[in-house]
């Protein structure tokens, strides 16, 4: 027979969620869900927390901070609220990564944006366990300049993506490809904002942050659930800017990694 792990606390926690559902009814926004959570464990006895700080490490360098929706009984288990028509698995794979860096013994994902509550259940099972990387031995067969390199580098992407998995914003994946790189002693430089001119004349600088890598390769690191045409349209004019011929979109956002490689328009 399986151990459930924490049953009472988890019967307790799920009593408070379903009288949260039923008075407040579904599709608020989350944050009423979150403070009435607070509110229903504490009258219960239940020690808990919200928007608990964590750090995000990526090969023993800090790349940026997680908040915890609500956090129960000193990590004995963590909410991962959501308001939407169902829970996906990019819900699923968002908690098994805020497992892995809060080290919880429990994520519970609960959905208050259907007419009645969902909750999923999801014990820590990846306490202590080293991931062995699948990484693609080469570009899909496209013609692409610098491929050698291009390789090396989306390989460092997924090694990235991974170790944290899904649910970070686009600065934690971006300074944990910053950390891959020169753990794999690729050369980069780090492109915050550059300037855009007209006819020669500077109107400003825009915030582009890119890691341009080898002086070869623009690289956006990222994190969106809808990746559109937009993005590659804003990357080719980063090439032209910087006169580079090959881009890298990484959109870090769902179960899997999203790789999309840019060339540079040519013009007449």
């Amino acid at each position: 027979m399986v151990e459930i792990i924490h049953k009472e606390l988890s019967y307790a926690v799920r009593g408070v969620l379903f009288d949260v559902h039923n008075q407040l009814g579904p599709l608020l926004p989350e944050k009423f869900y979150q403070e009435a959570v607070a509110i229903g464990l504490e009258a219960n006895g239940l020690a808990c927390q919200t928007e608990k700080p964590f750090t995000v490490y990526y090969c023993g360098v800090e790349v940026g901070r997680y908040f915890v929706d609500v956090w129960v009984e000193g990590g004995q288990l963590l909410l991962e609220l959501k308001v939407a028509p169902e829970i996906l698995p990019i819900h699923q794979a968002q908690a098994i990564s805020y497992l892995k860096v809060t080290d919880a013994d429990l994520a519970v994902v609960v959905n208050f944006g259907a007419r009645s509550l969902e909750d999923m259940r999801l014990p820590n099972r990846v306490r202590g366990e080293t991931a062995v990387p699948h990484l693609p031995t080469s570009l899909p067969p496209v013609a692409v300049p610098f491929p050698e390199l291009a390789t090396e580098i989306v390989n460092c992407l997924h090694r990235v993506h991974l170790a944290l998995g899904p649910g970070f914003l686009h600065q934690v994946y971006r300074r944990a490809t910053m950390v891959e790189l020169r753990e794999q002693s690729i050369g980069f430089n780090y492109i915050k904002e550059s300037p855009i001119y007209y006819q020669g004349i500077e109107l400003g600088k825009h915030e582009t942050r890119l890691i341009l890598v080898e002086d070869s390769i623009l690289v956006a690191a990222f994190a969106v659930k809808d990746n559109d045409e937009s993005l590659k349209a804003r990357l080719r004019s980063q090439l032209r800017r910087h006169n580079k011929e090959l881009g890298i979109l990484a959109n870090f956002y769902g179960s899997k990694l999203d790789i999309s490689l840019v060339k540079r328009a040519r013009t007449n």
